[in-house]
């Protein structure tokens, strides 16, 4: 019977884009296995809700939004971004982090789309 540490060693065995795909699935799909009487292994929704009830630091924060840490810092003190500060560090909710990065890629897409390009000479 494989146990998983042997499924891990294998997987890491494998090339590349192999170890993507599986990867993927299991973001995707969570672990199921194919007879239906045996409960899923891994339910990614309470996997996910799991993290989001953990606040993040400042460090987790500004690497989930993808920025750096004094941008982000820049940001909550112009109100762009909601934050508590306990003593000198911050934390943040992950369910307005998740907001507000959603909202700050679609801002910057659109900015980008509909940016005017220079004119040839």
């Amino acid at each position: 019977m494989p146990t998983a540490e042997k499924v891990i060693k294998e997987i890491y065995l494998l090339p590349m884009k192999e170890r993507e795909k599986v990867v993927r699935h299991i973001i995707e799909f969570g672990i199921k296995i194919s007879h239906h009487d045996i409960p899923e292994i891994l339910d990614i929704n309470e996997w996910q809700d799991k993290i989001a009830s953990k606040p993040f630091n400042l460090k987790q924060a500004s690497e989930y939004v993808g920025v750096s840490s004094v941008t982000l810092r820049r940001w909550i003190k112009t109100g762009k971004v909601s934050a508590y500060k306990i003593g000198r560090a911050y934390t943040f909710e992950v369910v307005d982090l998740k907001r507000f990065k959603k909202s700050y890629l679609t801002k910057k897409f659109i900015k980008l789309k509909f940016r005017k390009l220079p004119e040839a000479p």
